[in-house]
């Protein structure tokens, strides 16, 4: 399923990004959800005829409609909101969908009880329908402001850029590759050993409350660790956080295979992918110039992470045959052999990530920053640069990137930008101070 999982969701997203830009943004939620709520119906229909092989489809379109709900969320997201708003915002609003997940873990388990399983998928239904709704509300909203006076990108000449071609597209689609072709294994080890553990309602219990406290520990890290260790220390070590312990789980697991280790090393996926590291993941897609980057990101996460499921699939079908029965754990050897591969290609990946980054600045003076994304620390020394060099076009962008920070840097480089003497640049920086509790707007002029 694993495979099927990868194939589908590349398709589907392939296409969805050819006709996505082409109609209003809540008639393709519209649309989509429709779609979902229809195939759910029919799913239902399905399952009380017992026809047994809805279920792996289900399995795999479940996970297609759910990530291209995500995507869909945070495109409407990036509609509503300008930078400033965003950096205010996002924050909590990202930290939403881990509160889900523990919701959901908390509550699962008595709705299932009071209606029955089967029956979820009207509530899925419902959900989906609550969907198309709010997107409906949304658009009869009056349009943001930034968008009436959002400038068009020059109009570029000649063929597309070869996506593949950039040595940093290549070195982050083998992150992406070995991230989730090793969480893929070891997903496959932790439900095997929680099923050799516990049975029926047991194992659901377990999982339940697992699912649960691994979403209130991620919410917490995801508010007050994330932002700071990224800021601080920047993507490297956001990069590593995952493997590091993912690793050593697994490593450990060769040892003692115990569920409580195969545990540690689940949380590891799931407590931090949704955390430090999809955060991180959205630091390394800023350097992108905007003349590719929308396409770079839907090939890296929609058929690049798709395609690394369906690789950790084909390595359990043809690896799991080989492994004695009831010695999952020893998969741990392949686990452990991808990690270090995983840890291997982090500093390449932050060496062009680096050079990427000063090579949009100096050429191009433009980032391609979605307001979802952060800026790790090398990325903030880079804006903060060109505010000091002072070449009107990049103060401009830096200022627009960096709006509403509290960094005293930041502050002094702004109320020396009141006095340059380009006026849109005297104009931006004033209207900055004028808003920032640090700076002294009334002493520059």
């Amino acid at each position: 399923m694993f495979v099927l999982y990868g194939i589908t969701s590349a398709v589907t997203v392939i296409v969805y990004a050819r006709v996505a830009d082409r109609f209003p943004r809540h008639r393709v939620i519209v649309a989509s959800t429709g779609i979902g709520i229809a195939t759910y119906l029919a799913v239902w229909g399905l399952v009380r005829a017992q026809a047994a092989w809805v279920y792996p489809v289900f399995y795999v379109w479940s996970e297609v409609v759910a990530n291209l709900l995500i995507v869909q969320f945070w495109t409407l997201a990036n509609d509503l909101h300008d930078a400033r708003s965003a950096k205010r915002l996002f924050g909590p609003i990202g930290s939403a969908r881990v509160l889900g997940v523990v919701l959901v873990g908390l509550g699962a388990g008595g709705v299932v009880k009071a209606i029955g399983t089967a029956q979820l998928l009207f509530v899925l239904a419902g959900l989906m329908l609550a969907i198309a709704v709010l997107a409906i509300l949304i658009s009869r909203e009056p349009k943001p402001e930034f968008q009436q006076h959002a400038g068009a990108e020059p109009v570029r000449r000649g063929p597309p850029p070869k996506i593949f071609g950039d040595p940093y597209v290549r070195t982050l689609s083998i992150f992406i590759l070995l991230t989730f072709t090793a969480l893929t294994l070891g997903d496959y080890q932790f439900k095997a050993i929680a099923r050799a553990t516990y049975h029926e309602d047991d194992l659901a219990r377990f999982f339940s409350l697992f699912y649960a406290g691994t979403g209130t520990i991620s919410f917490l890290f995801q508010v007050l660790v994330t932002p700071r260790l990224l800021a601080r220390l920047g993507v490297g070590w956001g990069m590593a956080v995952m493997p590091t312990v993912f690793g050593a789980a697994s490593a450990l697991l060769l040892l003692a295979p115990r569920l409580a280790i195969a545990t540690v090393m689940k949380f590891a996926d799931n407590g931090f992918q949704y955390t430090i590291h999809e955060t991180t993941l959205q630091a390394l897609y800023v350097p992108f110039p905007m003349a590719v980057k929308a396409r770079t990101r839907a090939f890296l996460d929609a058929v690049v992470k798709p395609l690394s499921y369906g690789l950790g699939g084909l390595a359990l079908v043809f690896v799991v045959p080989l492994v004695p029965a009831g010695s999952v754990h020893l998969l741990s050897f392949l686990t452990v052999a991808i990690v270090v591969a995983w840890l291997g290609i982090i500093p390449e990946t932050r060496r062009r990530y680096l050079r990427t980054l000063e090579g949009t600045l100096s050429a191009r003076g433009l980032l391609a920053l979605e307001q979802e994304q952060v800026l790790d620390s090398a990325g903030r020394q880079a804006l903060l640069h060109a505010l000091e060099e002072g070449e009107p076009r990049r103060v401009l962008v830096a200022l627009e990137q960096m709006a509403g920070e509290q960094d005293r840097g930041f502050v002094r480089a702004v109320e020396k930008l009141s006095r340059h003497a380009d006026a849109t640049v005297r104009t931006a920086a004033l209207r900055e101070l004028a808003g920032h509790e640090g700076g002294d707007a009334a002493a520059a002029e």
